[in-house]
């Protein structure tokens, strides 16, 4: 539709309230913060500002991301850097989801924000994959542009940390502080 109906809505605005993903495999990645799980409604409202041309819900999905980059709690104002989608991706898209969520955020906060990261080439579908093939299949599919900011990674949803993994790896190596990462939501833990 045109709009988020009043119960999204209402699940939204209590969804404000930022909290750490702690891991086992996440060990060597900064501080990843959260605002939700991705299950009802922001499964649906996530896939269909991705994937539905729903470009509307970049405001409140924004915010959201906004919310999860506040609880790092940092001094200062870093630089939001969205996770880059593949080039093929957004022409079919007709936008960039990322860079629509990060604009929000980086407004809601204050901060600035800059695509530093961009793809050199596209992951395979990580659907149904582990976190090991997961992590095999993002390896070295970016790369940054050089600099020495503090920056936040900020990304729709965390699943294995496998995408996150990839977009700190190259931004260090490109010589920038990653300060953490951001999301909307995290993907639940199967056990």
């Amino acid at each position: 539709g045109g709009g988020v109906c009043p119960g999204c809505q209402t699940v939204l605005a209590a969804a404000g309230t930022p909290r750490c993903v702690l891991r086992a495999e996440f060990a060597g990645l900064p501080p990843i913060w959260v605002v939700a799980d991705y299950e009802q409604p922001f499964d649906h409202l996530l896939v269909a500002h991705k994937d539905a041309g729903a470009w509307y819900l970049a405001g409140p999905l924004g915010g959201l991301a906004g919310r999860a980059a506040a609880g790092l709690a940092l001094a200062g104002r870093p630089l939001l850097v969205p996770v880059p989608s593949d080039p093929a991706a957004v022409r079919e898209r007709g936008f960039d989801h990322g860079r629509a969520l990060a604009r929000v955020a980086a407004r809601e906060l204050g901060w600035g924000w800059s695509p530093l990261l961009r793809r050199v080439r596209a992951a395979p579908d990580q659907a149904g994959q582990q976190h090991a093939a997961r992590l095999d299949a993002q390896a070295h599919t970016m790369t940054a542009t050089p600099g020495r900011q503090g920056v936040v990674v900020l990304d729709d949803i965390i699943t294995t940390g496998a995408t996150s993994a990839e977009a700190v790896r190259a931004l260090r190596a490109a010589g920038h502080q990653v300060l953490g990462v951001a999301a909307v939501c995290e993907t639940p833990r199967r056990t």
